[in-house]
């Protein structure tokens, strides 16, 4: 009779723990989808900042973006001022969290109308990685042309005088950082290094010593260069080599700015020959060199950098190359070899 008396009592207990293990379970349950929501709008975000940093080793890479996020409805937001990917959650569980992943690069939108299943395609420009929801056409960033049509007398100088034209060149660039509209009226030889006389006006302002040396490592097809290494002011010269404006070359567009050739070799996509692409940093060293192939002597432009732990270094025409020519100019060279995919 007592186990009759208190069977109710048993079943009502069991009852109400089955109840609490249903409850427990579904807070359970509950819980894991809403974590499942937080792990994968969390990763979705940090694997668009992965993607951007792989805009630095490939053309253009997509990402294809989910349909959703554990379930729940999301929308893709790109905050350029810091430079991060947000996913916040429209609808569902953990509905109005967002989700933050910064990427340490500046980020510039082209088209942001991110759509869930949709795709995000990313291209590096410089220092900026663009991030867009259709695909991203490459920018044609080409070097200027002169805006003569006929070489100034520096040019053809430059072609007889490849040493001197690049001492000139890199005084002339120098003493404009402390004088304006000056030129260089002539120079001399002194030993390895090069004289050169600075002048405004029809007065002689100042020398510049430019000291350089033999570098006899081969860079493709480039077999030796003297490169400048240092420029020192001293005195006016006397006795020297008059030498036709290199002012006249530098205002008419017939001499690039060494800023200007690295903004245009950064802004295109270079690759080894094992299809590796290779980033050129913007703070990639420059100096003015005159390069020797088997055919001429030539005025160019001289970076070094690093990149991966590679040691890179280009040559790249200090002036550009007359179409009249019948002589084949120079461009490019580099070691290792580098071709370009855009």
């Amino acid at each position: 009779m007592d186990d009759a008396e208190h069977l109710p009592f048993y079943v009502l207990f069991g009852v109400i723990v089955a109840s609490m293990l249903v409850g427990v379970f579904i807070v359970q349950y509950s819980r894991q989808l809403e974590v499942r929501v937080d792990e994968q709008a969390q990763a979705l975000a940090d694997d668009l900042t992965r993607m951007s940093f792989a805009t630095l080793s490939r053309e253009q890479p997509s990402f294809a973006l989910p349909r959703t996020v554990g379930g729940s409805e999301y929308e893709l937001h790109v905050d350029e001022n810091s430079s991060a990917f947000i996913v916040r959650v429209k609808a569902g569980r953990r509905a109005g969290m967002s989700y933050y992943s910064a990427v340490n690069a500046k980020l510039r939108v082209e088209n942001s109308r991110f759509v869930p299943g949709g795709d995000v395609y990313f291209r590096q420009s410089g220092d900026v990685v663009l991030v867009s929801s259709s695909p991203i056409t490459a920018p044609v960033e080409n070097l200027p042309q002169p805006a003569t049509a006929t070489p100034p007398e520096f040019y053809h100088f430059a072609r007889e005088n490849a040493k001197a034209a690049t001492a000139i060149t890199a005084s002339y660039l120098f003493a404009l950082q402390n004088s304006r509209q000056i030129d260089i009226v002539g120079y001399a030889h002194e030993g390895d290094n090069v004289l050169v006389q600075v002048s405004r006006g029809g007065w002689n302002l100042f020398g510049v010593r430019v000291s350089g040396h033999e570098n006899g490592v081969d860079v493709g097809k480039i077999d030796k260069a003297w490169v400048v290494t240092s420029l020192a002011i001293r005195e006016n010269l006397t006795g020297v080599i008059t030498s036709p404006s290199v002012e006249n070359a530098a205002t008419s567009g017939w001499l690039y700015p060494p800023a200007q050739v690295l903004m245009y070799l950064r802004g295109r996509t270079w690759q080894l020959a094992d299809n590796r692409v290779v980033v050129i940093p913007a703070g990639a060293a420059c100096n003015a060199a005159a390069a020797t192939t088997n055919v001429a002597t030539y005025p160019t432009w001289r970076f070094e950098f690093t990149y991966e732990d590679q040691n890179y270094v280009i040559h790249y025409q200090l002036m550009p190359w007359w179409w009249a020519e019948n002589a084949p100019g120079f461009v490019f060279q580099s070691t290792p070899e580098l071709t370009p995919l855009t």
